[in-house]
C-alpha cells in the first residue's frame, strides 16, 4: 500500500470542508493479466477508487495510491454522505470533493474558535493520530464521480492490483479450487485498504484468550514433539537439491527475465517478501525444518501478504501483523516465540541470503504439492520472489542485509501493545486467577491439616477406651499409642510437603507472569 506523497489543500466554508488532492498521474509498465506474455502502459485509471471516512478522517484510495487526510479543528458529517459528487480536475489532475462537517457547539467555539475561510494546507506525510481502520465507514457505493464539473455522473469502478509488486489485474487465473483464497476470492474487486481492515477484523474475531493464556505460562508441546523455542536454525545450510537446481533454472532463464523489467515500488516488494519469509521462519522452527503437510497452511495463514494479497507500506506493519496471526492461528500462540521467529529472519538475511532463496525455493514445493491448492501463491507470489531475490541487480546481498537492520531495528521498537490485542489485560486477568488458585490451595490444605489432627484426637479417646475396658497391658498400650502417633505424623508432614510444592510451582508460575507482563 503506498501513501502518496502530495499536499492537500482543504478549506472551511461554514459546514462545508472543501478539498482538493492532487493525483499525480504515471504510466507504469504493466505485465500482462494472466499469463503475464505482454507488457503494456496505462496510465491511473480515475475511476478506480475506494472512499472511507470517519469523524476526523477521510481516506481515498485512487488507482495505486492511497490519499489520507485529517481534519483537527472540525468534525465530519458522516451521517449526511450521501449521493456524494466528487469532481476530477483534469488541468490540476486533482479530486475534488466538499464534505459536510457537523455545526460547532457553544462550548467549542469558546475552545477554538472559527477561523476565517483562509486556505490551509496539510501535507499528506505529516504524522496521523493512530487510528483503528475498522472504524471507517466505506463510503464509495454512495458516491459518484464527475469530470470537470460537467457531463454525466460516473459511478466508481474497482480494479485494484494484487501479487507481486501489484502487477496482476482482473480475475484470479488457474484456481481450481477457492478454499485456499477463501478470505479473498476477488483480490481485484477489494482496494488493499479494505484487505487490511478485513482482515483486522478477521483476527478479532478468531483471537482466543483462552488460548494465549494456555500458552502464555508455558508452551503447551505435545508429547513426542521437540520444544520450537528450543530449536537451533542451521543458516549454513543453503545448497540446492536438484529439484531445487532445475526450479531455479527454469525460473531465471532468459525467456523469463522480463517479469522484472517494469517499475515496481521497492518497498512494497520487500514488505512482501519479509511477511513471507516471517511465515516461513516460524513453520521451520516448529517442524524442526521438517515440513509435514500443515506446513502450506502455515505458511499460508501467517503471513498477509499471502492469505488476503495484502501490500505494506512499512516493516513494522509487517511485523505486528506477523505477531498478531502467530497469536490467532496455529498450533504455539506465544508472543516470546512469535520474536524468535522474527529474530530468525533477521539473521537469515544479514548471515546468508543463498538460505533464504532455498526457503523459497523449498515453499515453492510445498504449495505445489499441497492438497489445500496453495499452489496459487506460487503464481502469483513466490516464482516472483525467487527471481527478485536471485537477481543481484534487484535485491543482492547488500540489500538484503539493508533489510536485515531495518528489520532488527522495528524489532526492538515493537511490543505488545503495537498488536491491539489488549494482552496486557488479558495477562493481569491471567495472574489474578493464578493467584485466586494459591488462596484456594491454602485453604484446601488447612481443611486437611485440621481434618487430620480431629482424626488423632478421635484415636487416642479410643485407645483410651479400650485400655480401662479390658485392663490391656499399659506398656502395649503406649507402644501403639506411639505407633499410631508416629503414622499419623508421617502423614501429615507428607501430605504438608505435597502441599507445599504444589503451592511453590503456582507461585513460580506467578512470578513469571509477573516478569513477563513488566517485560
Amino acid at each position: 500500500m503506498t501513501f502518496e506523497q502530495t499536499t492537500i489543500q482543504h478549506t472551511i466554508d461554514g459546514n462545508v470542508c472543501r478539498l482538493q488532492i492532487v493525483a499525480i498521474v504515471q504510466k507504469r509498465a504493466v505485465i500482462g493479466e494472466g499469463d503475464g506474455d505482454a507488457k503494456r502502459c496505462i496510465s491511473a485509471n480515475r475511476r478506480n477508487c475506494d472512499i472511507f471516512v470517519e469523524d476526523h478522517n477521510f481516506y481515498i484510495y485512487a488507482d495505486t495510491r492511497l490519499h489520507r487526510f485529517y481534519l483537527s479543528e472540525r468534525q465530519f458529517d458522516t451521517k449526511d454522505m450521501k449521493n456524494l459528487i466528487i469532481n476530477f480536475n483534469t488541468k490540476t489532475d486533482s479530486y475534488e470533493v466538499n464534505l459536510p462537517c457537523l455545526p460547532r457547539n457553544n462550548e467549542e467555539q469558546k475552545a477554538l474558535p472559527e477561523k476565517s475561510d483562509m486556505e490551509k494546507k496539510i501535507s499528506d506525510n505529516a504524522l496521523f493520530p493512530s487510528i483503528e481502520l475498522w472504524k471507517l465507514k466505506r463510503i464509495t457505493d454512495s458516491c459518484q464521480l464527475q469530470i470537470d464539473n460537467g457531463g454525466e455522473l460516473l459511478k466508481f469502478e474497482a480494479d485494484f492490483g494484487y501479487g507481486f509488486a501489484g502487477r496482476f489485474k482482473k480475475n484470479l487465473v488457474g484456481v481450481n479450487d477457492m478454499s485456499a483464497v477463501a478470505r479473498m476470492p476477488e483480490p481485484h474487486t477489494v482496494s488493499p485498504l479494505q484487505r487490511t481492515i478485513d482482515r483486522e477484523i478477521d483476527e478479532l474475531k478468531n483471537f482466543s484468550r483462552d488460548q494465549y493464556k494456555l500458552n502464555f505460562v508455558e508452551l503447551q508441546v505435545p508429547e513426542g514433539h521437540e520444544n520450537p523455542m528450543k530449536y537451533i536454525n542451521n543458516f549454513g545450510d543453503s545448497i540446492l537439491t536438484r529439484d531445487e537446481e532445475c526450479l531455479l533454472h527454469n525460473l531465471t532463464r532468459k525467456s523469463q527475465e522480463h517479469t522484472l523489467s517494469y517499475n515496481y515500488e521497492q518497498t512494497e516488494v520487500d514488505c512482501g517478501l519479509i511477511s513471507i519469509l516471517l511465515a516461513i521462519c516460524y513453520d521451520i522452527r516448529c517442524t524442526s525444518n521438517e515440513p509435514t503437510c500443515e506446513s502450506a497452511w502455515t505458511r499460508n495463514i501467517l503471513s498477509a501478504t499471502l492469505s488476503y494479497f495484502e501490500p505494506f507500506e512499512s516493516i513494522k506493519d509487517v511485523v505486528v501483523s506477523f505477531l498478531r496471526r502467530s497469536l490467532i492461528y496455529p498450533l504455539y500462540r506465544n508472543y516470546d516465540l512469535g520474536r524468535i521467529c522474527v529474530q530468525d529472519a533477521i539473521d537469515g538475511l544479514q548471515k546468508n541470503p543463498a538460505w533464504v532463496l532455498k526457503q523459497l525455493l523449498q515453499t515453492h514445493a510445498i504449495f505445489a504439492s499441497s492438497d489445500c491448492y496453495q499452489e496459487i501463491f506460487n503464481r502469483y507470489y513466490i516464482e516472483d520472489y525467487i527471481r527478485y531475490v536471485a537477481d543481484n541487480n534487484s535485491s543482492g546481498q547488500m540489500h538484503l542485509r539493508l533489510l536485515a537492520r531495518n528489520l532488527k531495528n522495528v524489532l526492538l521498537d515493537v511490543c505488545k501493545k503495537h498488536l491491539r490485542l489488549d494482552l496486557g489485560e488479558i495477562e493481569t486477568e491471567l495472574l489474578k486467577e493464578l493467584i485466586t488458585d494459591i488462596h484456594l490451595g491454602d485453604s484446601s490444605a488447612s481443611e486437611e491439616e485440621e481434618g487430620d489432627d480431629d482424626t488423632e484426637d478421635d484415636g487416642d479417646d479410643e485407645d483410651d477406651e479400650d485400655v480401662d475396658d479390658d485392663d490391656v497391658n499399659d506398656e502395649g498400650g503406649t507402644e501403639s499409642g506411639e505407633d499410631a502417633s508416629d503414622s499419623s505424623s508421617t502423614t501429615t508432614a507428607s501430605s504438608s510437603s505435597t502441599s507445599d510444592t504444589e503451592q511453590n510451582s503456582v507461585i513460580e508460575q506467578c512470578k513469571e507472569v509477573v516478569n513477563v507482563s513488566k517485560t
